[in-house]
């Protein structure tokens, strides 16, 4: 209904939007084959990887924050505090690959804007910035991850400072199994997927080695890892009214995945590649992966989601980093070819170097949008396949 009101207050956009999505059905039609094979782009790594931090750093608004999305209807969304927190790692990360200050300015100007809007318990805002003051368990998790690593990166005392009570209030609103299903937990239900939100914690303790969120960050991956069956399919995601988008079940791995990680937990990166094996077999096997899927991963809606396939390209890197599992390393580089391939080159500055939500683009998630959070998951992907293949290649030379 919003979109559709949206179109109706923009007619000049009908013609270019109608002619975007011809253009993607029959490239949908005639090009499906391409765009699922392995055959390598003529696109180098590096290249892609600047077409989507170049998205990143042209959608940034005046008040540092990074909006939602690029609407073909209607434009950008307002800034995204969720977002916008967990890109300013990937924009340091960028800026030391490739000694771009610019990057490193926008993870400043990042920062500073959240750091506006810290509510007075510590928690951050739900949704959009719109002026609305909820406080969200899973926003003020990913919101974490950009203030500790600004931390890092600065050694700002107001950062450390915002951090820590974030941290508190997390730990406040936890509930007693582990889990957050009280105050700012979305739908005012539990989810796995907030497995993320451990991981920040886990994140905070290493940096300040603050024993309660250490805790907190343990107690909600035990009671994630309850929620995850012996065949690796990852229950309690709870999210009312919608299907199982494979963005959120990489969520919850890649949250395990890194949470263990950081924890030192043997047993969360075996239950997390336990999970990504499945999704790479079936990748192995039919050279793409569902846009959702049913329990047991037994069936699915057949759009791709593309977010959700470079978080698997993240996860099977690190698996392989962790490891030392070849066929993790080969699915992502297979994967990281497949996303590079979805990407514009030519069009407007809100869809060129963009990560649209789906492949068809009007395909179920995020329908007609190019998507920040995909923009910051291909390029972490794309990053870490710089790096370790740098690694691989040194070794092989090495022996």
């Amino acid at each position: 209904m919003v979109e559709a009101a949206g179109l109706m207050k923009g007619p000049h956009r009908i013609f270019p939007l109608l002619f975007r999505i011809s253009a993607d059905a029959m490239r949908s039609r005639f090009d499906q084959r391409t765009l699922y094979s392995y055959t390598s782009t003529i696109r180098p790594t590096e290249e892609a990887l600047g077409l989507v931090i170049d998205w990143i750093l042209r959608a940034q608004q005046p008040d540092g924050g990074v909006p939602a999305y690029y609407s073909l209807m209607r434009g950008y969304s307002e800034s995204y505090p969720e977002v916008t927190g967990y890109i300013v790692p990937t924009l340091y990360d960028f800026a030391h690959a490739t000694s771009d200050s610019d990057a490193a300015h926008a993870a400043e100007r990042a920062t500073n804007w959240l750091l506006s809007l810290r509510m007075s318990s510590g928690a951050f805002p739900a949704g959009l910035h719109t002026g609305e003051e909820q406080p969200s368990v899973f926003n003020t998790g990913q919101i974490l991850q950009g203030l500790v690593r600004g931390y890092m990166e600065t050694h700002r005392a107001e950062i450390l400072e915002a951090a820590d009570a974030a941290g508190d209030w997390l730990a406040s609103a936890q509930s007693p199994d582990g889990s957050w299903s009280g105050l700012g937990a979305y739908q005012g239900a539990a989810h796995t997927y907030y497995s993320m939100v451990a991981w920040s914690l886990a994140l905070l303790a290493s940096e300040t080695k603050a024993t309660r969120h250490r805790s907190t960050a343990e107690r909600n991956l035990d009671w994630v890892l309850k929620q995850i069956e012996p065949s690796g399919w990852t229950g309690g995601i709870n999210l009312k009214g919608y299907p199982t988008f494979l963005h959120f079940i990489a969520y919850v791995i890649q949250g395990v995945l890194e949470c263990g990680i950081a924890l030192h937990r043997e047993d969360a990166i075996v239950a997390a590649s336990r999970s990504a094996w499945v999704l790479l077999r079936k990748f192995e096997v039919h050279k793409a992966l569902l846009g959702t899927y049913e329990a047991e991963f037994k069936r699915g809606m057949s759009f791709v989601c593309l977010t959700g396939n470079a978080q698997m390209s993240c996860v099977w890197l690190r698996l392989y980093e962790a490891t030392g599992e070849l066929r993790y390393l080969n699915g992502a580089l297979k994967m990281n070819e497949l996303l590079k391939q979805s990407l514009r080159t030519r069009g407007n500055r809100g869809a060129l170097g963009g990560v649209a939500g789906s492949y068809p683009i009007w395909g179920a998630y995020q329908p007609l949008r190019y998507i920040s959070w995909g923009c910051k998951f291909l390029a972490d992907a794309l990053m870490l396949e710089l790096r370790l293949k740098r690694a691989f290649e040194a070794r092989a030379c090495a022996s």
